[in-house]
């Protein structure tokens, strides 16, 4: 790790986005402009004969749950699969964001696209007036697969589900058979201010030990309690919960608590995913082996008077 001496002075806001369906995270499952609100939407008679016959159907997927205008506009989807094909790229990664204005802009990893859509009343989506760039990128095997979703033909059923502290959103077929899988993280629970409470399941008490999370900045700041430190974050579109700190800055004022800092920020640097504690006020970072290094408290916002 890099430190390096770095005064902070830094206010931010902290904001929540909205989510899917709570779903349990035990099994993953695979929407006129006037998006309702979330709700079940029954399979028609095709998808009975076709969940009879067992074709690919999640076994606890009878329903698809539409989503709201709210939360099909809350952030960027990361295509993470189309038809057989699972997406892992780490540069020119496809995506898709739903304007609340009925306009869509994606990206199938070659091209971009854009134009309007729909989210009908049975839960299907329907495009219009789809426009793409025309690059050729042969290397680029999903490509083709991703923009065919888009075409004015196209009218997939939406499925949408939360799954741990990430939402999901699936684009089916008739049959009921998942086309496109998109995905998007819920890290925003980070959000805000923290004092830590424990490192490596060591309790601290020092109201001095402090983070500041920043999601949408992918900023961190604080204190070890003793110096100030700052650096990046990055969120990993191919693991869930995934949150790395990195290019860590740190003051050097010299103070008793040296061993504290040091191990605060080692924990720091080896965190690689995240997840809400047993009360509702804390989080725990983990390590790569699911071990919790750090656990903090929500430090709550002054009220204004």
């Amino acid at each position: 790790m890099k430190l390096s001496p770095i005064i902070l002075a830094i206010s931010l806001t902290a904001f929540m986005a909205p989510s899917c369906s709570i779903f349990k995270p035990a099994s993953q499952q695979d929407g006129d402009k006037k998006i309702v609100s979330s709700q079940a939407v029954k399979p028609d008679k095709k998808d009975k004969k076709n969940k009879d016959q067992g074709k690919n159907k999640p076994a606890d997927s009878k329903l698809a749950v539409k989503p709201t205008q709210e939360q099909l506009s809350g952030g960027e989807w990361r295509v993470t699969g189309v038809g057989k094909i699972n997406i892992t790229a780490e540069e020119d990664v496809p995506y898709v964001h739903f304007g609340p204005d009925g306009r869509f802009y994606a990206s199938d990893g070659c091209n971009i696209i854009n134009g309007n859509y729909v989210l009908r009343s049975d839960g299907s989506m329907g495009f219009s007036g789809v426009l793409s760039t025309m690059k050729y990128c042969p290397d680029v095997e999903y490509s083709a697969l991703i923009a065919s979703m888009f075409n004015d033909e196209a009218r997939p059923t939406v499925d949408c589900r939360r799954i741990g502290q990430d939402t999901y959103l699936y684009f089916k077929d008739k049959s009921g058979n998942t086309m496109m899988t998109l995905r998007r993280h819920n890290m925003e629970f980070l959000n805000g201010n923290w004092r830590v409470t424990a490192i490596d399941g060591r309790a601290i008490d020092d109201e001095e030990a402090n983070i500041f999370i920043d999601i949408a900045e992918l900023k961190v700041h604080g204190n070890t309690g003793c110096n100030y430190f700052n650096g990046d974050l990055y969120i990993d579109p191919q693991r869930s919960n995934a949150i790395d700190f990195s290019d860590m800055g740190v003051t050097r004022m010299a103070c008793p608590k040296g061993d504290q800092e040091r191990q605060m920020l080692v924990a720091l640097e080896e965190t690689k995913t995240a997840i809400a504690g047993d009360r509702e006020d804390t989080v725990l970072l983990l390590d790569k082996a699911g071990k919790a290094v750090l656990t903090l408290k929500r430090i709550p916002m002054p009220e204004n008077d």
